[in-house]
Parts: structure tokens; C-alpha cells; sequence
């Protein structure tokens, strides 16, 4: 079994809840994150994990000596910028996801690391109407979704080669509390910025377009669990050989349709308002996790409202 793990972004929303995950399951962690949305998330990682503060796509000296102190089985990289909003603005900042991987994937090589679990995204695709399956377009609509598919693409040419097995997991939206009550300072996914209308932190919620081919005008996804999503991470240690899967539920909701039932959920009124479009908004994202289910076993538990009422959990204690 892959023992010894390195977790970067493990501070991160995703990150900090597999590191609590894989130590209690009984894996040795080591913690890469630049901390780039504070100092305060360091209380996130579980204590046991051992933590370094490296910018992985700007400080590689740093990355590489922690390299030469430790030695992996595997790395979980969760290390990333991941606005689609803000990578339309500033895409070149968006240009160190892509250099933060070919450093890890470099030194992983030159230290004997063997095994990559990638956190990929469901931006990769050409949208669809269909719930989409691993072998469909892929034609990402926004910067981040590019930076995304250049990794994928830089990791399916160079593992191979060096005798690295990995596996590329395709996120669709991420929501619910996996724990940790995690509070993100800088929350840019839609059911946090829910939770903090709902709570009174912002003023209102503003849905951005309503012309977009769906059931009501407003942008369809798929939203899973953060626990089902580490899971799935965790499944993929693993594998003896690499793969590509989606990670979703196959169940598409509207950003309207997650208003209502956000309402239903914790008996709140949302203040919401309509918007322009946002550039780099696909109309649908919606996952099939069929080939999940065949290679890891693996298939979501929680529905929307589990993820709603956990993370309303824990926004409600900010009123």
C-alpha cells in the first residue's frame, strides 16, 4: 500500500479534508501549500501531517529540498488556482497551474515518486446537453478549464515515459462540509456564496445569466460531496494502472433550482438577483461516473441536501 503521501494544496477546501481522511486511515501525510489565501487556513491541516509553505510553481529550490528530506509513495495534487471567473481576467497568473505540475511532475521523476493522483476538472469539456463520458470532446470554454486540460495532457505524456502511474480525476462542482467546519476566505464556487448570503456576510446573491440552454436560463451542474470526492481520491492510491474518470453524480441541478432548495433546506430566504452573463460560463456540466464505478469501486453517497444542510452548518455559527 502506498503509505507515505504527499498532499499539495492541502490546506485547500479539498486538500485539508483527504488529509484528515488519509491520516485517519493511517497514511503518513506531508502538506504543501503556499497559503496564498491566508495564514489562517493552517488550522484546517490535520496536526499530525507534516506542513511546508511552498509556492510549488514559483519557489521549486523549496519544493525540490523538501523532495530530498522525505520520501513518497504518491502524490495527491491539489495545488492549483481555480476561478473561472478570475482566469478570464488574468489568465497569465493561471499559466502556474500548469508550471507548479511540470515542477512536481520533474522532481517526482528525479526522487522516485511513482504515482500521481491529479486533481483534474470538469472544465476540460466541450459542454453537453448529455452527461459526459471520459472519451467526449474535450474544448474547455474558459482559461482555468485550459490550464486544467494542459496539465491532464502533460501528465498522459510524460508518466508514461518515466514509469509513473496516474490517475486524472475530472471534478465536476464541489460542495458540503467534509469535518472540518472549513470556511473558505475567499470562497468562488456557488454554494459558499450561497451560505454566505444566506447568513447575512453578503448583501445578495446575484445569478449570472438567464438565457443559457437549460430548464430555467441558468447555468445546469453536477454537484458532489466533498467526502464522496476524497474517496474517490483515496480509492485511486490503489490502481496499478492509469486512468482518466469523471467524478460526479450524473444529476444536473440549476443555479436556480439550487437557490430553491438551499431555501428549502435551512428554512432561509435568499436575497438573489439576476445578472449579466459571466465570459467563460458553459450552459451544462453534467458528469457520468460510470467508469468510476467499473475501475475504483466507487459511486457518490450524499445528495444535495446533505451538502447544503452540512455546510449551512457551519456558516449559520457566522450570523
Amino acid at each position: 500500500m502506498n503509505k507515505d503521501i504527499l498532499v499539495t494544496g492541502g490546506a485547500g477546501y479539498i486538500g485539508s479534508v483527504a488529509v484528515k481522511q488519509l491520516v485517519e486511515q493511517g497514511y503518513k501525510i506531508t502538506v504543501v501549500d503556499s497559503l496564498f489565501r491566508g495564514d489562517s487556513l493552517l488550522g484546517y491541516i490535520n496536526s499530525v501531517a507534516k506542513f511546508y509553505k511552498i509556492d510549488i510553481a514559483k519557489e521549486r529550490d523549496k519544493l525540490e529540498q523538501m523532495f530530498k528530506e522525505n520520501q513518497f509513495d504518491a502524490v495527491m495534487h491539489f495545488a492549483a488556482y481555480k476561478s473561472v471567473e478570475e482566469s478570464m481576467k488574468n489568465p497569465e497568473k493561471y499559466k502556474n497551474n500548469v508550471i507548479g505540475t511540470e515542477n512536481l511532475l520533474d522532481l517526482m521523476d528525479k526522487y522516485g515518486v511513482k504515482k500521481i493522483i491529479f486533481s483534474s476538472s470538469a472544465a476540460v469539456y466541450k459542454p453537453s446537453d448529455s452527461p459526459l463520458k471520459e472519451e467526449d470532446s474535450l474544448k474547455p470554454a474558459n482559461v482555468y478549464g485550459q490550464t486544467k486540460f494542459q496539465c491532464e495532457e502533460k501528465i498522459k505524456d510524460f508518466c508514461p515515459k518515466k514509469g509513473i502511474i496516474y490517475a486524472n480525476l475530472r471534478y465536476f462542482n464541489v460542495a458540503g462540509d467534509g469535518g472540518l467546519n472549513y470556511v473558505d476566505p475567499m470562497p468562488e464556487n456557488v454554494l459558499p456564496i450561497i451560505m454566505e448570503t444566506l447568513v447575512g456576510k453578503r448583501k445578495e446573491f446575484v445569478i449570472f445569466g438567464t438565457d443559457y440552454n437549460s430548464r430555467d436560463g441558468t447555468c445546469l451542474r453536477d454537484y458532489i460531496h466533498v467526502s464522496d470526492l476524497v474517496r474517490a481520491h483515496i480509492l485511486a492510491l490503489n490502481i496499478k494502472e492509469s486512468i482518466t474518470v469523471n467524478l460526479g453524480t450524473s444529476r444536473g441541478y440549476t443555479v436556480l433550482e439550487l437557490v430553491k432548495i438551499s431555501e428549502e433546506t435551512t428554512g432561509q430566504k435568499l436575497n438573489y438577483r439576476f445578472g449579466p452573463r459571466r465570459v467563460g460560463d458553459p450552459d451544462s456540466l453534467v458528469a457520468s461516473y460510470q467508469k468510476a464505478k467499473e475501475i475504483l469501486g466507487w459511486e457518490p453517497k450524499k445528495d444535495i441536501k446533505e451538502m447544503i444542510s452540512s455546510a449551512y452548518k457551519v456558516y449559520e455559527k457566522l450570523r
